[in-house]
């Protein structure tokens, strides 16, 4: 499984990789294909790298993470996200 966080804190994209990283997540293979620190960088990542899943933080300056699922969802390129 292709996993891109997107998430404005340093510290809650370490939490989320050491939580993907814990032993009850080895059965889902999940690999990190990428990290962004802001609502753009994770829009274009989106696009280019093609997750099967965005871990997705709501609150973020400039483009929040409700913009970025609503221009994935108008492009019909939107992956499940979850929010964080």
């Amino acid at each position: 499984m292709k996993i891109l966080i997107v998430d404005d804190e340093p510290l809650a994209r370490k939490r989320m990789l050491g939580l993907l990283q814990d032993d009850v997540m080895s059965e889902f293979n999940p690999e990190i294909i990428g990290e962004a620190n802001n609502g753009e960088e994770g829009l274009s990542m989106a696009l280019r790298l093609r997750p099967d899943v965005i871990l997705l933080d709501i609150r973020m300056p400039g483009l929040d993470g409700l913009q970025v699922a609503r221009h994935l969802s108008s492009m019909g390129e939107s992956p499940p996200i979850i929010f964080t």
